[in-house]
């Protein structure tokens, strides 16, 4: 019978710990460690959503605090039509599913791109024309079991951080080979997308079939693979410490909090940051003017340029911003049902985004009948996504969950106030007003049209009648901290603990 045996963490201890890092960072002392971290997408080199940021910019800042941190991905058809330069690194070969599976790994600084023609030499990363690869549970299985052997081969590596569920049999993976020598931290940055699959492809993964069961990977006669990750792995993280409370509840946990309940002892919350260099309103090019919390002058430059590039009236309307997938969990069908209203209040708003088609065709008719009022953008721009940061007087994150978020701390990076629902990342990361001093927010009380619209009201009070108000929200908003430093701190100090301390669940006998 296979037990857990648990190494209690307690988060004293840890915090403990973290209390002492900023001295030890300033002074110089901080212990050296070699990080993998494996992710199936990195800003810039390939992006679906805020993953990729995350796998961008927080390896850089860990890599900052001394943490010799390289970063493992797929090389995608699409990076290697970039034109980036590649060195060829090593060649691998190691059994997997359907046999000897060879990957040839190439450098581009810290980065380790992991190619294989098959799986990774196509259009797009997860799907194409709207639907999922038929073959995502081999073509992960993959880049997890080479990730693996990377970090073998290079021999040095003392932890191997996997994100999601396309990099989480890594753990499962030293379970059945009994590598006793590498520690693992697992992610999770969307509870939502698990990794579930066909029973049949189990020999797809190579690995036990002891583990098809459900205190391991069976899940309600299906594979997933992100309980690879929850069972197996040292620790476990997800992207707030909200958002880590919030998943080991039935409303929250998407059929997986029994699960987090049981390992409690090792999950933790470490809130994301965003990258202050790429979203820096003082420097950033791809915005009409620079501005500071001291002179904002330019933000109403970038106002004007907002409203033109996405034919809205030049007027002094408040301007709400959303940029977001287009899905209930985001609540754009909550900004749709009240859109009449925010328009009937004075408003303007500049949407960008994709997904669900029946949102996506909501949003063209509603701006073809309000033209002037309501701006879209159908599909992803980067320019445009920092245009509507920037020139946006509110944002709008109405999510009725949200492990994170990164679009309400950029929000405030650029003096743009978030309406946020108070749930996950937006809840620990928004002070709203009312809440506490400073405040650079407002809060949406629940994911509900009246909650919202009650919100929408306040703000647009705000902006008309409440000056001063308005210029308090937005300077306190733009002088938050937001970037990474602290949260690296935090994952160093996990590291640390996990040098000494290991989940030896995947050490015990059946």
């Amino acid at each position: 019978m296979f037990t857990i045996v648990s190494v209690f963490i307690e988060i004293k201890i840890i915090r403990d710990l973290e209390d002492s890092l900023p001295a030890a960072y300033d002074s110089g002392m901080m212990s050296s460690m070699k990080v993998l971290f494996c992710s199936p997408e990195v800003a810039p080199y390939a992006k679906t959503g805020g993953l990729a940021d995350v796998s961008g910019a927080l390896p850089l800042e860990l890599k900052n605090i001394g943490v010799d941190c390289k970063v493992a991905m797929p090389l995608y058809k699409s990076i290697k039509k970039s034109g980036i330069e590649f060195d060829h690194v090593m060649d691998l070969s190691f059994l997997a599913g359907l046999g000897i599976a060879q990957a040839r790994i190439f450098s581009h600084k810290d980065l380790y791109f992991i190619e294989n023609n098959i799986y990774f030499n196509r259009d797009g990363i997860y799907a194409y024309a709207n639907r999922d690869f038929p073959d995502n549970l081999e073509r992960f299985a993959f880049f997890s079991r080479a990730c693996l052997e990377l970090a073998l081969s290079l021999g040095d590596v003392d932890i191997i951080h996997c994100n999601d569920w396309q990099t989480a049999l890594i753990p499962a993976y030293i379970h059945s080979l009994d590598i006793r020598n590498l520690s693992t931290c697992y992610t999770i940055h969307n509870l939502a997308y698990q990794g579930i699959f066909d029973a049949m492809l189990w020999p797809n993964l190579f690995l036990p079939y002891e583990y098809f069961r459900p205190d391991l990977m069976e899940f309600f006669g299906h594979i997933n693979v992100m309980k690879a990750g929850i069972v197996f792995s040292d620790m476990v993280t997800t992207v707030s410490p909200s958002y880590a409370r919030e998943i080991q509840t039935p409303a929250f946990g998407s059929g997986l909090d029994g699960l987090l309940r049981a390992v409690a002892h090792k999950l933790t919350g470490i809130a994301n940051g965003i990258d202050t260099k790429v979203w820096d309103p003082g420097g950033d090019p791809l915005i009409a003017h620079a501005f500071n919390p001291d002179d904002l002058s330019g933000k109403a430059l970038c106002k004007k340029d907002l409203q033109k590039r996405l034919f809205l009236e030049d007027r002094p309307a408040p301007l709400f911003g959303m940029i977001s997938r287009l899905v209930d969990q985001k609540g754009i069908d909550l900004v749709i049902s009240i859109m009449e209203q925010i328009i009937a209040l004075g408003g303007q708003v500049a949407i960008l985004g994709s997904g669900e088609k029946w949102h996506e065709e909501n949003l063209r008719n509603m701006a073809s009948l309000h033209k002037g009022k309501l701006g879209i953008f159908l599909g992803f721009d980067e320019g445009l996504a920092h245009v509507i940061e920037a020139g946006s007087d509110f944002f709008l994150m109405p999510s009725r969950f949200e492990p994170c978020g990164l679009n309400q701390m950029i929000s405030m990076r650029y003096g743009t106030i978030p309406i946020v629902t108070p749930v996950g990342g937006l809840k620990d990361t928004v002070t709203a007003l009312g809440e506490g001093d400073p405040a650079y927010g407002l809060r949406v009380l629940m994911p509900t049209e009246g909650s919202l619209l009650n919100a929408i009201r306040e703000a647009c009070s705000i902006y008309k009648d409440k000056p001063e108000l308005f210029s308090s929200l937005r300077k306190n908003a733009m002088e938050k901290n937001v970037d990474w430093k602290q949260s690296a701190l935090q994952y160093y100090s996990m590291y640390n603990k996990m040098k000494d301390f290991r989940e030896r669940a995947r050490l015990t006998e059946f």
